[in-house]
């Protein structure tokens, strides 16, 4: 990079570009004309001393070179512009706040629906990020605190100081294999549970496997035929195989059906696998963040609704 000042607002200019794709979709973001974004992008250019797009017909393509720098900015740009709006009221009818929510595609498919139907109503100007790059425990935690994102959602809390968390919902597991199993047919024993192969969802909490972290008592090792971070990925070969899959009532519900498998308790004492939501503190000043919060515990108050009858 060349020893000059770095204009900040070139970086803001660079995001835009990035995350809609093109100079002029960017301007029109922005309110200004294509001529200005090209140029701040060519100063921009000059000022790294690489390449950051090429031409590709009338589009722009960006190389490598800028992918690696949109991905070490926009967490920083997104830090500095919420830190002036934090401390500002918060009407959800006008504001158009990005929230940055770092979950698992599993957890998303419950818990978005809702709430993208809830911010039409009341917050619709709005708009919900998912990143789902963030599923180590780590690195979800290290976001946070670096004000990357805006809050988490997960099977766990942070027990550290200066985090918030409140439990979202409790999804009870249930035991899955496909209805014509020559083995299991309506009941399933813990010794035949254990006498099967199994399909490991690839979901940790607390650096262990969901399910033996949930048992009451330690259990016998299972055999792992196939590991997946997909539950429903793992319901479509549980229906196809004759391997077994522990799952969330849920998320069995909405594919028993289609997949024709048999739904089984779990055959030993299991907490329900909890879902949370876990902020930090220093955030509290965010008007915008604890509104959400605030909808989140509305919204997901009636746990039972996610609960086997």
């Amino acid at each position: 990079m060349k020893n000059e000042n770095i204009d900040l607002n070139l970086l803001k200019i660079f995001n835009c570009v990035m995350a809609t794709g093109g100079i002029t979709a960017a301007a029109t973001h922005l309110g200004m004309t294509t001529a200005a974004v090209s140029q701040a992008m060519a100063r921009l250019t000059r000022l790294i001393d690489e390449p950051l797009f090429l031409r590709q017909g009338r589009g722009i393509n960006p190389t490598n070179r800028a992918l690696s720098l949109h991905q070490e900015v926009q967490g920083p740009l997104y830090s500095i512009e919420r830190a002036f709006k934090s401390s500002s009221a918060f009407d959800p009818q006008t504001s158009v706040r990005k929230f940055r929510i770092a979950s698992h595609p599993d957890i998303d498919l419950i818990v978005l629906p809702i709430l993208i139907e809830h911010f039409s109503r009341v917050a619709p100007n709005c708009q919900i990020e998912c990143l789902p790059r963030y599923l180590e425990e780590d690195s979800r935690q290290q976001a946070l605190r670096q004000h990357s994102i805006d809050l988490i959602i997960a099977t766990t809390f942070i027990n550290e100081p200066g985090f918030y968390n409140e439990k979202l919902l409790d999804l009870e597991l249930r035991s899955a294999c496909r209805v014509n199993h020559p083995r299991i047919r309506g009941t399933l024993s813990f010794e035949q549970f254990f006498k099967e192969k199994h399909i490991g969802l690839d979901i940790r909490r607390n650096n262990e496997w969901a399910v033996e972290s949930l048992a009451s008592d330690t259990l016998p090792s299972r055999m792992i035929a196939y590991e997946s971070n997909s539950i429903f990925t793992a319901l479509s070969l549980a229906s196809r195989t004759d391997w077994i899959c522990i799952t969330s009532q849920w998320h069995l519900e909405q594919v028993h059906d289609m997949f024709n498998l048999q739904n089984l308790p779990v055959p030993w004492e299991t907490d329900n696998c909890p879902i949370y939501i876990n902020w930090h503190q220093p955030l509290e000043r965010d008007a915008g963040l604890m509104w959400l919060v605030t909808q989140f515990r509305s919204l997901f108050s009636q746990l039972d609704r996610f609960q086997y009858p």
